[in-house]
C-alpha cells in the first residue's frame, strides 16, 4: 500500500494531522520555557497575539474586502477572548514553573470541566457513565498534585484556572461556531487579545535581544501550525479517532524537555495523566457514538 492510498483515507489523515498538532505543542512549550527565564508570561502573550494577528493578516484583508468578516456576537467574541487570555497567561506561567509533563497532564482535564460547565450553562444533559468518567479524571487530578502530601504550587494552580477558562472557552466557541465560521473565531480572538494582552506587558517590558527572536517566532509558528492541524484533524475524521494521538504531546514534550532543560515527571504524573485521558476519551467516545445513533 502505497503513501497516497494511506493519505486517502480520513482516519489515518486525521491521525497524522493530530500527531502533527501534538508536536507543535511541545515545541511551542519548550520555546515559552527557555523564554520564560527571561520574559514575564503577560509579555509572551503578548508577543504570541502580536504575531499571530500578522500571521493572519492575509486573511483578515480577504475576508473585510469581502464582507465576510462581520459579526453580530462581539460580547460573547470579548468574553471568549478574556478567558482565552486568562488561560494562556497561566499556562505560560506554569511552563516556566513546574515540569511541562505535569501542566500536558492536568490540560487533559479540560473535556471534563467542558462537560460540568455545559451541563451548568447550556443545560446541556449529561448521563451517569459521563459523570462517573468525570469523577476518575478528577482523581487523576489529584493523584498528580496530592494535596496533603506535598505542597501544591502556585504553578499547579495556575495550570488548573487554565484548565477551567479553556473549558470556558470552548462553550463560548460552541455557541459562536453556530453562526460564525472558524476562520472568524479565530481572527476575533487574536484581535481582541492585542489590546488585553498589551496593556499588562507595558508593565513588565524586556525589549527582546536579537538571540531571543528566533525562539519567540518559532514559540509562535508553533502554536499557530498546532491550531491549523488540530483543525485540520478533527474535520478528517472523528475525535475519538483521533482524540488517542492527542496524548502524543505528552510524552513528546517530555521526551524535548529532558534533552533542553534535563527533567522528567514522576510515576505519579504518568499514572494521572492516564486516567485523566482515558476517562476523557471515554467521553468523546460516547458522545460520537451518540451522535452516530442520532443521525442514523
Amino acid at each position: 500500500m502505497n503513501v497516497r492510498t494511506l493519505w486517502a483515507r480520513d482516519p489515518v489523515r486525521g491521525a497524522l494531522w493530530m500527531t502533527g498538532a501534538s508536536i507543535m505543542i511541545a515545541g511551542s512549550a519548550s520555546c515559552v520555557r527557555h523564554l520564560s527565564g527571561s520574559f514575564s508570561p503577560f509579555e509572551l502573550v503578548f508577543l504570541r497575539c502580536a504575531l499571530g494577528t500578522l500571521f493572519l493578516l492575509p486573511w483578515i484583508f480577504r475576508m473585510g474586502a469581502r464582507g465576510t468578516l462581520r459579526t453580530t456576537r462581539l460580547p460573547l467574541y470579548t468574553l471568549r477572548t478574556a478567558l482565552s487570555y486568562t488561560g494562556m497567561v497561566c499556562a505560560f506561567y506554569g511552563l516556566g514553573n513546574m515540569p511541562i509533563g505535569e501542566v500536558y497532564a492536568l490540560l487533559f482535564l479540560v473535556p471534563l470541566i467542558t462537560i460540568v460547565l455545559a451541563v451548568v450553562m447550556l443545560k446541556e444533559r449529561a448521563g451517569a457513565a459521563a459523570w462517573l468518567a468525570c469523577g476518575v479524571g478528577f482523581i487523576g487530578a489529584l493523584v498528580i498534585l496530592r494535596p496533603g502530601i506535598i505542597d501544591v504550587s502556585l504553578a499547579a494552580a495556575a495550570v488548573l484556572v487554565t484548565a477551567v477558562t479553556y473549558a470556558g472557552t470552548n462553550i463560548c466557541i460552541k455557541t459562536i461556531s453556530r453562526t460564525d465560521t472558524p476562520v472568524q473565531i479565530t481572527i476575533y480572538g487574536n484581535i481582541l487579545a492585542l489590546p488585553i494582552a498589551f496593556v499588562p506587558s507595558l508593565f513588565v517590558w524586556r525589549t527582546p535581544d536579537w538571540g531571543d527572536v528566533p525562539w519567540i517566532v518559532a514559540m509562535c509558528v508553533f502554536q499557530t501550525l498546532a491550531g491549523l492541524f488540530h483543525a485540520r484533524s478533527i474535520q478528517a475524521a472523528d475525535a475519538r479517532v483521533v482524540q488517542p494521538f492527542n496524548f502524543l504531546r505528552l510524552p513528546v514534550s517530555v521526551i524535548i524537555a529532558y534533552y533542553l532543560f534535563a527533567e522528567l515527571p514522576s510515576h505519579w504524573t504518568w499514572l494521572g495523566a492516564t486516567l485523566i485521558f482515558a476517562s476523557s476519551y471515554y467521553v468523546l467516545y460516547r458522545e460520537s457514538g451518540s451522535r452516530t445513533r442520532n443521525t442514523g
